[in-house]
């Protein structure tokens, strides 16, 4: 339990980091629109990528949870930020978050075949929900550095939460 509180701390702030990039890297995708599509996109797309990072490297389930569990409270923090009320909160958050893992289980399997068809399967999905071919391109480049920066990323240095490229 020792080594999981310790751990915990580093959890907290690799979850930051995920926000953080995810919001810069939100105003680079979003040139033409005002709403928080791209970033919602990029969020997850960014966690799914640190979470198969996270699996690859067989560290601890509990530590995979954790991140999750911090996810599914910013979920439930955001809807009720935007109205929702408090009888529907499980209903929408149980929306949610089955297309998140839809997608965790979607992407995990690109990333583990990235280099022979993942990549072209990668162009497929993010298309479908982009639908714009120029964002398409920007994201799947994005996701092509970040996937080879994690593949020669130093378990040490993920703890120090260096997660992104140029971070």
């Amino acid at each position: 339990m020792l080594i999981f509180n310790k751990k915990k701390k580093n959890l907290d702030n690799i979850y930051n980091k995920i926000v953080e990039e995810s919001k810069v890297s939100y105003y680079l995708f979003n040139a033409e629109r005002s709403d928080t599509d791209y970033f919602r996109e990029v969020f997850q797309l960014n966690l799914i990528l640190i979470l198969w990072y996270m699996k690859t490297k067989n560290l601890s389930e509990k530590y995979l949870e954790y991140l999750i569990k911090i996810f599914i409270k910013d979920l439930e923090g955001m809807v009720i930020e935007l109205g929702g009320s408090e009888t529907s909160l499980r209903k929408k958050i149980r929306k949610l978050l089955e297309n998140f893992y839809g997608r965790l289980y979607a992407f995990s399997e690109i990333f583990d075949n990235f280099e022979n068809e993942g990549k072209k399967k990668m162009k497929d999905v993010i298309n479908k929900n982009l639908k714009s071919p120029q964002v398409t391109k920007l994201m799947i480049n994005y996701l092509s550095l970040n996937y080879n920066h994690l593949k020669k990323l130093d378990e040490k240095d993920f703890w120090r939460a260096k997660l992104f490229i140029n971070k």
